[in-house]
């Protein structure tokens, strides 16, 4: 784990030297041909990391799918909350996908195995990351221009992520015993690992985890093209992340906007107020008593109270040791509006502006600041930092791993040691020691928690469902609870009343908007033709819709039939 540092430009200077032939210095310096991989690799690294943490931040449209956080009364606050998705530009990945390409030729040249293997992982991860969220994508002629390539074909999904994993099993293979004093790397241009081999190859094993599994619902057509995804799974598996120190994870060093985060003041000029914490995960936290919940999730200002007879400040000091402002404050005579007395009250999912903006006030007609209603927790102020212990970039992480092993033993047949519970006990463990849960501290016992019904995996009807539901807490402003939803249907999250295309939650990105040249809209059209229109759809709109499934979902009767 690395800080992200500020991405260099190519320094050029001019050396005038009088004996100098005239071909050795006709060369323009600002057109740099033979680019050091370092600096290409830092910027291939930051740039996927913040494009990553942008998908799921905080009011941000897969946030809102997935009920870690809503949107107030904003302008944009409709569009995130009823989901009504517009089409989304994918350039910047393909740009990121254009300099890994030159770090990944010029090591094939140079037989310089750590970048090529790097390449790879990074590859992998953007490429699956498009596909992930379109579908079918350009991939085989995707960075074909020097070809005179300029509309590249949609590829289809089963051939993109069958490349994945192959990339991901060739990465492990170069990755192994990499002699570093004939592959020299400079530590401070690796702002994930500082130039481990080792650790790069957890990472793509790891990742082979992840699209093994995404894939199983797609086993036999997987076969079909060659790749045995269980197989994959435990070949991975020997050499995975162990403990968080391993995880691809990339702090923020905060100090200027293109390398702080996304919520402090060098990033937003006004706080993001908001963006409210959801109920749906408030109260799942609340319930089962879940110590994540402090780190992520103040309390509100005012808490009502009917012990009290007027405005009681109350001497609250969390479980970490911050003391916090609340007042306890009684119900108003004679109101009729529902109220919670809840010390932690999130914003339920999918309500309307009118709704939202007096939501639990009880009445109370009193002028907040705009978003500014004290009766409604906010996130934590650490999400409102430019620079913070525990706001980072966390592209996989141990936890997940965890996770993806615990749901493999349960399943039975991917040969893993270890049952599931000891797996996804690990994984809460895991998440717990990223947000800085401490273990021994007597108020966050483990062992207390774990007893918990609704935690206890062997006291689960279903035990798939409360891996994946314990996943999605652990995945907190992250997108792969997105995808596991997807493929799983849990956790089982409800919609609002303000959804736009029935009672389901999206379950793609629409393609950009598309280039009107004949050449694109052909390969265009015909990846749309293979999307299946689900009843979400509005008849007479075009397949290229947030409710199509793509050739990951169809057939699956994922997340619904």
């Amino acid at each position: 784990m690395k800080k992200l540092y500020r991405i260099l430009s190519i320094p050029c200077f001019l050396f005038i030297v009088a004996c100098e032939n005239i071909e050795d210095i006709n060369v323009n310096p600002n057109n740099a041909e033979d680019v050091s991989s370092n600096y290409v690799l830092t910027y291939v690294l930051t740039e996927t990391a913040k494009a990553y943490n942008n998908l799921g931040r905080e009011g941000e449209n897969i946030s809102g799918a997935m009920q870690y956080s809503q949107r107030g009364t904003d302008f944009q606050a409709l569009r995130v909350n009823s989901y009504d998705w517009a089409p989304e530009a994918w350039g910047n990945y393909y740009e990121i996908l254009r300099n890994n390409e030159l770090i990944y030729n010029k090591a094939e040249e140079e037989d310089h195995k750590f970048f090529q293997g790097v390449a790879l992982v990074m590859r992998s991860f953007i490429f699956g990351l498009v596909t992930d969220l379109y579908g079918d994508c350009p991939y085989s002629e995707s960075l074909s221009a020097n070809d005179e390539i300029f509309f590249p074909k949609f590829d289809e999904q089963q051939t993109i992520y069958k490349g994945i994993l192959e990339d991901l099993r060739t990465a492990n293979e170069l990755l192994t015993n990499v002699d570093l004093s004939s592959s020299p790397i400079a530590a401070s241009a690796d702002v994930f690992y500082g130039g481990n081999p080792e650790k790069w190859r957890m990472f793509a094993n790891s990742l082979r985890l992840r699209y093994a599994m995404r894939l199983d619902n797609k086993r036999s057509e997987m076969n079909a093209l060659g790749i045995n995804t269980v197989a994959e799974f435990t070949a991975a598996s020997a050499f995975v992340f162990q403990d968080g120190s391993d995880s691809a994870v990339m702090e923020f060093l905060g100090v200027a906007g293109y390398n702080a985060a996304p919520g402090g003041s060098l990033n937003s000029s006004n706080p993001g107020f908001s963006n409210k914490p959801c109920a749906t995960l408030v109260d799942k936290l609340v319930s089962i008593q879940d110590p994540r919940l402090e780190r992520w999730v103040l309390p509100v200002v005012r808490q009502w109270d009917d012990t009290v007879t007027e405005p009681t400040p109350l001497d609250y000091v969390n479980i970490y040791g911050e003391p916090q402002d609340v007042t306890r404050v009684p119900p108003i005579a004679g109101n009729t509006l529902p109220i919670d007395y809840s010390l932690y009250v999130g914003l339920p999912p999918g309500l309307a502006g009118s709704i939202a903006l007096g939501y639990n006030k009880g009445g109370d007609v009193t002028q907040f600041p705009s978003e500014g209603s004290p009766y409604i927790s906010f996130l934590h102020g650490r999400y409102r930092e430019n620079v913070e212990d525990y706001v980072k970039v966390r592209l996989m992480t141990y936890s997940e791993v965890e996770f993806l092993l615990a749901e493999a033993a349960l399943k039975g047949d991917f040969g893993i040691s270890g049952g599931a519970d000891v797996h996804y006990q690990n994984a809460i463990k895991a998440s717990w020691d990223d947000y800085g849960v401490d273990l021994a501290n007597s108020g966050n016992d483990f062992t207390a928690y774990y007893s918990n019904q609704d935690v206890d995996l062997n006291g689960a009807t279903d035990k798939l469902e409360r891996i994946i539901s314990q996943k999605w807490i652990s995945g907190w402003m992250g997108i792969e609870s997105w995808f596991d939803w997807r493929r799983t249907g849990y956790p089982d999250l409800q919609t609002g009343p303000v959804t736009l295309y029935g009672d389901k939650l999206p379950l793609r990105y629409m393609y950009p908007s598309p280039n009107l040249d004949p050449k694109y809209l052909a390969n265009y059209n015909e990846a749309v033709e293979r999307l299946e229109i689900t009843p979400n759809v509005p008849t007479g709109q075009s397949g290229d819709h947030s409710y199509s499934k793509m050739w990951l979902l169809q057939g699956t009767g994922k997340p619904w039939n």
